[in-house]
């Protein structure tokens, strides 16, 4: 049934993981744990537990190719690794039949993978210096303190990527890869035409009268 588990690469054989669910999700590859489309998401130590690119513990491989992470389990931390090349991603497999994860225990692919939709992007996003207003009406308004600036324009939402068209500048278009998304944060990357852009972090402000909290943002991919 699931006899093509793994392939050949660029980079060596590979094992692919599920979602609880069933869906595909992505593979590992000399202990590197990739997505579907080969971005690079964490690694996997002699124990068979999984830890993010940022360090955070994500849970521990069960069954070869499903993760599971243990809600009891207390917080830990390591060192983050230097982030590989993107891997070429192998064939993707048919889906499997769905599971329940163990008792008192989650999926962590589904929160890492998690991509928003137009709704859950409508409202207000800020970071330290710069408000991003993104509208029901596929309108936006940025503005940034540090340099002092501001832009309005259109937005759209393709899959992992958030696309703004800026009116009134030299380069309209930009596009973001949406690294992570969990409803009150999301982490971005600009896709620029030259070069590699740092990501960053936008949390939504839920009351203007609350302050916005930031997590460490040195260590993502």
């Amino acid at each position: 049934m699931d006899r093509l588990e793994s392939w050949g690469s660029t980079g060596g054989p590979c094992s692919v993981v599920f979602k609880w669910s069933g869906v595909y999700a992505g593979f590992f590859q000399d202990d590197r744990l990739f997505d579907c489309n080969g971005r690079y998401l964490g690694w996997r130590d002699g124990r068979g537990e999984v830890w993010k690119y940022d360090g955070a513990w994500l849970g521990r491989v069960v069954d070869e190719h499903y993760l599971v992470r243990d809600l009891r389990a207390l917080p830990q931390r390591r060192t983050p690794q230097v982030p590989p090349v993107p891997a070429q991603p192998p064939q993707a497999p048919p889906p499997r039949v769905a599971r329940v994860p163990w008792p008192q225990c989650r999926d962590p692919l589904e929160e890492l993978l998690r991509l928003p939709t137009i709704g859950e992007l409508v409202g207000v996003w800020e970071a330290v210096a710069e408000h991003l207003c993104l509208n029901a009406d596929g309108s936006f308004q940025w503005s940034a303190t540090e340099p002092a600036g501001s832009a309005i324009g259109t937005w759209e939402l393709h899959g992992s990527e958030l696309r703004l068209c800026w009116e009134g500048v030299e380069e309209p278009e930009r596009c973001y890869a949406v690294i992570e998304f969990s409803g009150a944060a999301m982490l971005l990357r600009w896709l620029r035409k030259t070069g590699r852009s740092l990501p960053f972090w936008l949390y939504r402000r839920l009351d203007r009268n609350e302050p916005v909290e930031h997590v460490d943002e040195s260590s993502a991919t």
